[in-house]
């Protein structure tokens, strides 16, 4: 490239770098053109909706005269005006006033108004009876053949109260702790008469039994001793004589040379007898 540098196709010739600078001057000045086009026409397109928005928005003059003045904006106007259409009318405000009345028995409590010391379901089946069973049980017949006294239907009892159940077991579980408590008491009186009736015969048989027990141990202990001696000891032979030996003729260990020693008593006692 160096060397071609006078070629007018060259790369870096001084006119080919300069005809590249101006084309790219241009093509960067028609981009920017495009671009501002571009954003003027958004920019118009936008102004003129904001425009039309807000001419659609401002009333006319007919919609001006229309328009009525601006009030306070009352929320309970039925119930005022149904008040007043009321007040007139005292049959009407009784009505009403028993039907609050009735509201209110159902979802407040009256703590002024005393209640039945036990309710319908606390007291028990003797005294619910007239209010669960059928009073119109029997029914008369006129039929001749039949029995005079037909029963229409059963009675309607209610048997199987689960508070009368409860109640009942609880008494059977209070009866039954007590008759238990009764057996253990009696129990405990036989067993202290029992022990206060043997208690010095056992006092006595005891201190007995401790003695035989120790003086059976103390003989146990005596026997084991003597074994253990005539094992080890060997006690139960008669006592040997003590005889005196000469140091000469007493045995040697091995770690004093036991055959050399046994040799040099040998050789004394022959040279003893050549002499004799």
């Amino acid at each position: 490239m160096n060397i071609l540098h006078h070629k007018s196709w060259h790369v870096y010739n001084k006119d080919n770098i300069e005809r590249v600078r101006k084309d790219e001057a241009e093509a960067e000045a028609e981009a920017k053109k495009k671009q501002d086009r571009v954003i003027l026409a958004e920019s118009e397109a936008r102004l003129e909706l904001l425009r039309k928005r807000a001419n659609a928005k401002l009333p006319t003059i007919d919609d001006r005269k229309e328009t009525k003045r601006i009030e306070h904006v009352n929320l309970f106007q039925d119930l005022e005006e149904k008040q007043n259409a009321n007040n007139n009318n005292p049959e009407n405000e009784a009505e009403q006033k028993a039907k609050d009345e009735k509201w209110e028995r159902q979802i407040t409590m009256y703590l002024d108004k005393g209640t039945e010391k036990d309710p319908w379901y606390a007291k028990p089946s003797s005294q619910r009876e007239d209010k669960y069973i059928d009073q119109h049980v029997f029914k008369r017949n006129t039929k001749k053949d039949d029995n005079p006294h037909r029963r229409k239907r059963k009675p309607l009892e209610i048997s199987d109260d689960p508070l009368d159940y409860i109640t009942k077991t609880l008494d059977k579980r209070q009866a039954k702790k007590h008759s238990k408590k009764e057996h253990t008491s009696a129990l405990d009186k036989r067993k202290k008469k029992k022990h206060s009736h043997h208690g010095k015969s056992s006092e006595k048989s005891s201190s007995l039994s401790i003695e035989e027990l120790r003086a059976k141990r103390l003989e146990r202990e005596r026997g084991e001793q003597s074994r253990l001696r005539s094992l080890y000891l060997h006690e139960d032979q008669a006592p040997e004589e003590a005889v005196e030996m000469d140091d000469r003729k007493r045995g040697y260990n091995s770690q004093f040379n036991r055959d050399e020693t046994l040799k040099a008593q040998d050789h004394r006692k022959n040279k003893k007898l050549r002499f004799q």
